[in-house]
């Protein structure tokens, strides 16, 4: 009784695992390709940004990042051989009014 109740249980957690990693990686797919990131803070001197989705400070061209500020949702447009380009798609007053569009 008790190796069934332990397998059973063993099931479950397995099963809930694969589920969530299978939903988590569909998520992080769909970001990436659609590139939307959302904007946690700015470094002008640097030329970056922190994103609030991936956690990490992202390279920029620098005069993309004038203008913005924590919460604005951008898409990202990567260059080759260059740092990437930011187009401003919602500013974060626009998001909090409207977050379903």
């Amino acid at each position: 009784m008790f190796k069934r109740v332990l397998f059973g249980g063993m099931f479950v957690l397995s099963a809930t695992a694969a589920i969530s990693a299978t939903v988590v990686a569909a998520n992080s797919l769909t970001e990436r390709l659609d590139g939307r990131m959302t904007i946690l803070k700015t470094d002008l001197a640097t030329g970056r940004f922190l994103c609030v989705e991936h956690r990490h400070w992202t390279p920029v061209v620098k005069s993309d990042l004038r203008g913005l500020q924590p919460g604005d949702i951008v898409r990202v447009d990567l260059q080759r051989g260059g740092p990437a380009h930011l187009v401003r798609l919602r500013t974060a007053a626009e998001e909090l009014r409207s977050p379903e569009q």
